[in-house]
């Protein structure tokens, strides 16, 4: 093989004319589709709303350029931000709580740790492990995974408090807490569910999710939502993501705490491998092409890797991006290409737009997410 075609990425090999315009269409559908999605992801993983944002930019360009797959879309997902927020809370770190500057700081140094432990992968050739997970045990995960996220989401649909403790415990505050619910609260996020699947039911092409929050912040501004006791997401840092290494804690921080870290980071680095994997794999068989997993491993260390020296948390192969971008007939990673680089103008100068947001919306988007990973699983294991 020479040296050009291992630079150049596979996608691009034999890119034909004819595609450009389709890929462009479908990554910009696939970025209205992916904002409301990744800031939803930021109430799992427990981080700065902007952080979602960042997930789908630098992350998403490195495995423009170092994978293999020609549709797989790279950044946050449910079931990593899931992990990541349930062995940092777990751990209990002194000083360190939920959505604080250190809190963060972690969720970057795991993401660079977990590219780490892939760049090994790749050197020692460990693409196979993306067949050593049972599908049973990841359907089972991806399951398990779906309940919390969509469990997760109901009291902020209801405007109540989340509660502390176990699941059986948050649930309990949950509906003892269903008589206080705000009827405001619970209106934009029945609407929002309501949106979704009347746009995915009778106007597939059109991205509900999109149509959910353009109402949500016209009717929120409008009515002055925040005074009803709607909370709403406020206001939200924009510009170009910082880079750098993670800010917030130190060296001897991180060293305290390694073992946390290397627990955490190795949780998501077995889903990681086993999920894109699969991901990449079914959607290649589909098209009749092929992909290069050891390859596709390079590019997730280079997105994870990105990911934590851009203050954001670790990111994963989406199966649900991915079938969206699907759907979309796009045919290469060009289209991925062209999602970052509009996220990344939302980033730099729209991000204002989001202040009147309310958080319901952002849940009964995460909501759907779950219910619809849910429904996919239970299909998977028939």
């Amino acid at each position: 093989m020479s040296v050009m075609s291992k630079v150049v990425p596979p996608w691009l090999r034999g890119y034909q004319r004819s595609w450009l315009s389709t890929d462009i269409v479908a990554g910009v559908t696939l970025s209205m589709i992916a904002i409301p999605e990744v800031l939803g992801y930021t109430s799992i993983s427990q981080t700065p709303l902007v952080t979602g944002l960042y997930t789908v930019i630098f992350p998403t360009m490195l495995f423009v350029l170092l994978g293999s797959s020609r549709l797989l879309v790279v950044g946050a997902d449910s079931a990593t931000a899931a992990l990541l927020a349930a062995g940092l809370g777990g751990a209990a770190i002194s000083g360190v709580t939920p959505g604080s500057p250190e809190w963060l700081a972690y969720t970057s140094v795991i993401a660079l740790v977990c590219g780490v432990m892939l760049l090994i992968a790749r050197v020692l050739r460990l693409g196979f492990l993306g067949d050593f997970l049972p599908a049973s045990v990841l359907i089972g995960f991806l399951t398990g995974v779906g309940v919390q996220v969509f469990s997760g989401q109901i009291p902020d649909m209801l405007g109540v408090p989340k509660g502390t403790g176990t699941w059986l415990q948050q649930q309990w505050t949950m509906i003892t807490s269903i008589p206080d619910l705000n009827w405001w609260t619970f209106a934009f996020a029945i609407g929002t569910v309501a949106i979704i699947f009347g746009f995915k039911k009778f106007l597939p092409k059109v991205p509900g999710a999109v149509v959910a929050v353009v109402l949500s912040v016209i009717l929120s501004a409008t009515l002055d939502a925040s005074t009803h006791g709607v909370a709403v997401v406020g206001p939200v840092q924009g510009g170009f993501p910082p880079i750098g290494l993670p800010q917030g804690i130190t060296l001897s921080d991180v060293q305290a705490n390694m073992a946390t870290i290397l627990g955490i980071a190795f949780s998501c680095f077995v889903l990681i491998i086993a999920q894109s994997a699969a991901t990449s794999r079914s959607f290649a068989m589909k098209h009749g092409q092929k992909v290069d997993i050891n390859r596709d491993i390079v590019g997730l260390a280079g997105s994870n890797l990105a990911a934590g020296l851009s203050s954001t948390f670790v990111v994963n192969g989406s199966p649900t991006k991915t079938q969206i971008l699907d759907e979309q007939k796009g045919r290469t990673q060009l289209a991925n290409l062209t999602m970052s680089l509009i996220v990344l103008l939302f980033t730099m100068f729209f991000t204002g737009i989001l202040a009147d947001m309310p958080k319901a919306v952002l849940a009964g988007i995460v909501f759907v997410i779950g219910v619809v990973q849910l429904a996919n699983q239970a299909s998977a294991a028939q």
